[in-house]
C-alpha cells in the first residue's frame, strides 16, 4: 500500500495511547467519506482484524442511500463483515438539534454493534481544530477547549494526528475512492462555517495550527486530570452520609479545583450536565459564601442548590407542597409520609419508658384523642421545652437547630386541637408531660 506516512502516524498512535494490540478486532464507524474509509484501508495495512458499522441515518434521501451501497460495495471488496443500521433521525430528534441526536444514536449503536470490541473513528487532526474552535467560541472551559481525546473508553482514533490533506494524498495514491456528504459543503451548520471560513486563515498564519491545537490538547488534558484528582479528594471530605456536601473543604479550595468539584457534584446528583455553564458555577460558588443559612439557587433542568447551614446539597427542585395531615388513633403504626412512620401506643401503668429523640411520653389527660393527627408545621405553632423558657415558636426553634428551610416542612408535628404535642427532632411541650395517669407512648421513625 502507497504512503507509508499515514500508516506510520497511525501506527505510533496506535502504540502512543495502547489502543490496540497486534492483530486484535476492532470495528470501524464508516461513513463512505474519505476519513472513515482511509481508516479502514489503515487498520487492514497493520494488521489488524476489522469490522465494519455503517449508520444511514435517512437525513438525506436518495443520497444516504447512496452512501450505504457505497460502504456495502467496499466491504465486500476487501472481506470486511458490514454491519448496517438505519434510523430516521430527522423523527427521532422531535425539534432538537439534529447534529447532536445523530451523534448520540451513532455512538449508541456503535456501542451495541461493538460487542466488546474496540471501536475505531476516523476523527482527524482537522476535525480536532475545528472541535477547539467550536468550543472556544462557546465560552467553554479547559475540558472543551482540550478538544478530541485520543482514547475515551472503547472509542480509539488512530488518525487524530493526521491532517486531512494527508488522509486525500493517502486516497489518491491508493486509487481509492469516497463518497462526500453534500450536507458538508454546506455552511449552515457551524462546523462547516469554521472547517472554510476559519481554518484557511488559520493555516495562513501557522501551516501547523492543527498540529498546535493537538499539543494544546494533551497538556489542557493533563492539567485537568490533575485538577480533576484534587476536585475527587475535595467532594470525598466534603461528603456527609446524607448526601449533603460541607462546604469548609470547598472554600478551601483553589477556585480552579472548587468550580471541578461543584460541577462534579451536580453531576452526582443527576443534573444534565449540557447547560450547566460558566455563569451557575459561579453563582454556586457565591452560595457557598453567602452569608444566609438557608441561599438557594435555581439550576438548569429543575435542579437547585440550597444551603443547610455548614453544608449545601443539590436536588432536583421540590415541588413545595406539605404532607396531608394525617388523622390518629390509638394504638397506631403506620406512614405519614415515604419517609417518616408514626407509632403510638398506650403504655401500662407499670411500663417503664425508655427516652431517645423521637420518642415522647405524653399524659393522655392533656390530649384530645378525637383530633389527635400528625401534620406538617402550621403558622403559629409554638412549642415549650423548659421550665424556665417560655413558648417558641417552631421556625426560631427550627433555625437554633439548624434543621434546614428545606426540610422543616418534612417534620412530624404531633398535635390536637389545642396546639402542638411534639415535634420530630425538637421535642415534645412542656404541658404534656406525664403525670399519675394514663401514658401515651409517641414514636416518630425515619425509613
Amino acid at each position: 500500500m502507497r504512503n507509508n506516512g499515514l500508516l506510520r502516524s497511525a501506527a505510533d498512535t496506535i502504540r502512543r495511547y495502547d489502543m490496540l494490540r497486534p492483530g486484535e478486532r476492532v470495528l470501524v464507524a464508516l461513513s463512505g467519506g474519505a476519513d472513515s474509509v482511509s481508516l479502514l484501508l489503515v487498520l487492514q495495512a497493520l494488521g489488524y482484524e476489522v469490522r465494519a458499522f455503517h449508520l444511514n441515518h435517512c437525513l438525506r434521501g436518495a443520497e444516504s442511500d447512496r452512501d450505504e451501497a457505497f460502504c456495502r460495495a467496499l466491504c465486500a471488496e476487501r472481506g470486511v463483515p458490514l454491519h448496517v443500521g438505519r434510523c430516521d433521525i430527522a423523527a427521532l430528534s422531535q425539534g432538537k438539534a439534529v447534529e447532536e441526536t445523530a451523534r448520540r444514536e451513532r455512538y449508541r449503536l456503535l456501542e451495541r454493534a461493538a460487542e466488546g470490541d474496540k471501536v475505531a473513528t476516523a476523527h482527524t487532526a482537522d476535525d480536532n481544530l475545528e472541535t477547539v474552535l467550536f468550543h472556544l467560541v462557546r465560552g467553554s472551559g479547559a475540558k472543551g477547549v482540550s478538544g478530541i481525546p485520543p482514547v475515551r473508553g472503547a472509542v480509539i482514533r488512530p488518525l487524530l494526528f493526521a491532517e486531512r490533506r494527508e488522509i486525500e494524498a493517502f486516497l489518491r495514491e491508493n486509487g481509492q475512492d469516497y463518497v462526500t456528504d453534500s450536507s458538508n459543503l454546506s455552511d449552515d451548520y457551524t462546523r462547516n462555517r469554521l472547517r472554510h471560513s476559519v481554518l484557511p486563515v488559520l493555516r495562513g498564519i501557522n501551516e501547523q495550527a492543527a498540529q498546535a491545537a493537538l499539543r494544546l490538547g494533551e497538556q489542557l488534558r493533563q492539567d485537568e486530570a490533575c485538577l480533576g484528582g484534587q476536585a475527587e479528594r475535595c467532594l470525598q471530605i466534603a461528603l456527609r452520609a446524607d448526601g449533603a456536601y460541607l462546604t469548609a473543604p470547598f472554600l478551601a479550595c483553589h477556585p480552579a479545583v472548587q468550580g471541578r468539584a461543584l460541577r462534579e457534584a451536580a453531576r452526582r446528583a443527576g443534573m444534565p450536565m449540557r447547560d450547566l455553564a460558566q455563569t451557575h458555577i459561579e453563582a454556586l460558588e457565591r452560595l457557598l459564601s453567602s452569608a444566609d443559612p438557608s441561599a438557594r439557587l435555581d439550576l438548569p433542568h429543575g435542579f437547585t442548590a440550597r444551603r443547610e447551614y455548614e453544608a449545601f446539597r443539590i436536588a432536583p427542585r421540590a415541588r413545595g407542597v406539605q404532607p396531608e395531615a394525617l388523622p390518629l388513633t390509638v394504638p397506631f403504626d403506620g406512614l405519614w409520609t415515604d419517609r417518616t412512620r408514626v407509632k403510638l401506643r398506650k403504655l401500662e401503668k407499670s411500663e417503664v419508658f425508655y427516652k431517645t429523640v423521637n420518642t415522647f411520653c405524653a399524659d393522655c389527660g392533656t390530649i384530645d384523642f378525637a383530633s389527635l393527627c400528625v401534620r406538617a408545621r402550621q403558622t403559629g405553632d409554638r412549642l415549650r421545652l423548659t421550665e424556665k423558657g417560655g413558648s417558641r415558636t417552631l421556625k426560631k426553634l427550627m433555625i437554633d437547630r439548624k434543621i434546614p428551610a428545606a426540610e422543616r416542612d418534612a417534620l412530624a408535628v404531633i398535635a390536637d386541637r389545642s396546639g402542638v404535642i411534639a415535634v420530630q427532632d425538637i421535642g415534645m411541650d412542656l404541658s404534656r408531660r406525664p403525670g399519675n395517669g394514663a401514658r401515651l407512648e409517641i414514636k416518630i421513625e425515619r425509613n
